[in-house]
Order: C-alpha cells, then sequence, then structure tokens
C-alpha cells in the first residue's frame, strides 16, 4: 500500500504481544484504506478539509481503539466476525451518533458486539472508543464468571444499556489505557501486561452488562430508517441523472414532506444535499483511480451530475478543502 506522507502520519511501536499504533488521515478514502478488510465503506458527510486521529493499542488478544474526526462520517460494510466488538461514544457533542440508524445514549450504550452488519454515523468532531475481543476469549471469561446468560441469543443484538456508573468504570479503566499507550507506551510493553489487563479488563466490562438484559435490544431500523435507506439505493443508482426530491418521492411512493424530515433527522441536511455529498465523495473516488493524462475533469464530473463547472469547483473545494484538479494531479 503506497501512502504519501502528507496524507497520514504513522508512529508504531511494537513487541511480540503488544502493539501500539498511532496514525492520523487528512483523506477519508486514505483511512478507508488503511483498514483495507471487511468491505468496510466510509465517506465524508461535511464539508472542510478532514482532520482524523486513529489509535490503536493491541494488548495480547485485545484491541483497544480511539477514533476521532473533525468532519461528520458515515461508515457502513465492516465485517469482524471473528471478533466481539464493543463500542462506546467516548466525547458528547451538539450532534447524534446512529448504529443502524438509531441514535446512540452516550452516557449507557454499548453497541456492535458481533461486528457484522456495521452501519454507524459519526457527527462533526465525533469521537468513538472501541474494544476488539476474539470471541473464543470473550466467552471463556464469561463462563469463568458465570455469565451464561450472554449466549448467542444476547450476542447477536447490538447494543445494551449499561448504568451509568458501570460506564464510567469502563471509561476510566480505558482512560488510562489510551494515557500510557501515548505518554508511557514503554509501561504496555511490559510482558506481565497482557494477563494485568486481560484480567483486569474482560471482568469489569462482562460484570457491566446488566444479567436482565432486554430481549428486543437490537437496533433495528425504523420505518423511517428504511425509507432513507431505500432513497439511498434510488440515488446511487441515479448517479448519472438529474433527480429532484418530488421525483424520489414519487419512486419510493412516499411524500416529499417524509423524506425531508428523515433525511435532516439522519444526516442533518437535506435529502439533495445528501445527495451532492455522495455524488462528490464518489467522483473523488473516480479522480483519485484516473489516469491524468487521460481524464477531462469536467466530462466526469457531468458523469456524476454536475453540469455547472464553476460550481462543481466550488461545491468540491468546499467539502474536500481542496480543487478537483488538485486531486487528480496528486494521482500523478
Amino acid at each position: 500500500m503506497s501512502i504519501k506522507k502528507s496524507k497520514i502520519n504513522q508512529d508504531k511501536s511494537e513487541t511480540n504481544n503488544q502493539q501500539i499504533t498511532s496514525l492520523s488521515f487528512t483523506d477519508v478514502d486514505l483511512f478507508t484504506e488503511f483498514f483495507g478488510y471487511g468491505g468496510m465503506q466510509m465517506i465524508q458527510l461535511t464539508t472542510g478539509p478532514l482532520q482524523s486521529k486513529f489509535l490503536s493499542i493491541r494488548i495480547g488478544e485485545l484491541h483497544f481503539i480511539y477514533n476521532q474526526a473533525n468532519q461528520g462520517i458515515q461508515t457502513w460494510g465492516l465485517d469482524l466476525k471473528k471478533y466481539r466488538d464493543f463500542t462506546m461514544v467516548w466525547f458528547e457533542n451538539e450532534g447524534e451518533f446512529y448504529s443502524h440508524r438509531r441514535p446512540i445514549e452516550p452516557q449507557r450504550t454499548i453497541f456492535g458486539f458481533n461486528g457484522d452488519e456495521v452501519d454507524f454515523l459519526m457527527p462533526q468532531g465525533g469521537t468513538i472508543a472501541n474494544i476488539l475481543i476474539p470471541v473464543e476469549t470473550f466467552h471463556a471469561y464469561a463462563n469463568q464468571l458465570q455469565r451464561h446468560d450472554l449466549d448467542d441469543c444476547f450476542l447477536s443484538k447490538n447494543y445494551v444499556n449499561l448504568l451509568p456508573t458501570g460506564m464510567k468504570e469502563i471509561k476510566d479503566y480505558l482512560k488510562e489505557i489510551f494515557w500510557l499507550a501515548e505518554h508511557k507506551p514503554s509501561y504496555l510493553q511490559q510482558d506481565h501486561v497482557v494477563d494485568l489487563v486481560t484480567n483486569d479488563f474482560l471482568p469489569l466490562l462482562i460484570s457491566n452488562i446488566p444479567i436482565k438484559w432486554n430481549s428486543k435490544s437490537s437496533l433495528k431500523p425504523s420505518r423511517q430508517a428504511k425509507l432513507i435507506a431505500q432513497a439511498e439505493q434510488e440515488m446511487l443508482e441515479s448517479f448519472e441523472e438529474p433527480l429532484t426530491l418530488k421525483q424520489l418521492a414519487q419512486n419510493l411512493e412516499s411524500s416529499s414532506s417524509a423524506l425531508s424530515r428523515g433525511f435532516k433527522d439522519l444526516f442533518g441536511m437535506s435529502a439533495m444535499r445528501y445527495l451532492k455529498v455522495r455524488r462528490l465523495n464518489a467522483l473523488r473516488q473516480r479522480l483519485k483511480a484516473s489516469d491524468p493524462e487521460n481524464c477531462t475533469i469536467t466530462m466526469l464530473a457531468g458523469q456524476f451530475g454536475f453540469w455547472s463547472a464553476g460550481h462543481f469547483a466550488r461545491d468540491y473545494k468546499a467539502m474536500f478543502g481542496e480543487l478537483p484538479s488538485e486531486t487528480l494531479r496528486k494521482k500523478a
């Protein structure tokens, strides 16, 4: 994988059982490429140059991850079937976090679990933390703690609400891990730390999962969310054709007001603005894959429904902080 230094900064230190990786990204596509597994897709939703921080700490079999971005991000398609994935909102801000198109309660909700069927929205300035635990390891500790209620039925769900005190205990422990990784990484790379962290953290996490959990605790899309998902699919199939809100509503046998309300609630923007954002992200990916000698930006823009070269260049620069010609030159 070839990644320019201007786009990504990486600091990695490791021993046999411990590895700390600290990265910064200024391009959402390179962030996606870095992960490069499970069919993950990611787009930028809000305007302006991206500044994203990624910190990963592997201690034995456990992975502790910190993700922060100054722009709104939409992620879907990630598949981590070998792991139990426990994700939480790290810092609250004015925007809402969504998993499976349902809002997350930052003070209580842990979500993810099986790591498949990921559908996540993070607002501007959002920060999340997640822990990846191998399936066998998680079940071994659950059995030791006689938590036989954490069976496949529970884990097939994708969220659970903890008591606020339990969430605070978990976050306080993670704060120590993240602080040590950045300020005293040599401590985490000592051999005894693997058993120490594993034997401390897994019982802490498992014991804070309520014994009496709600059997309906799955963040399944609401009726409105399903409508918006259908609208997204319709948009993706219409990139090269003009599409109005009225046409979109007619195609889905819905009302313009229902679509407008749904997109505003979920993405914080109108349906037509979201369509433009998706087109801009897709066009950016095409520019990066194009041969600069044989690519005409105006013609390419027309293929994605941008008929005014001036308006397109303005919108593109506002979205990504650079002109389309600059993106193409970087490919060269």
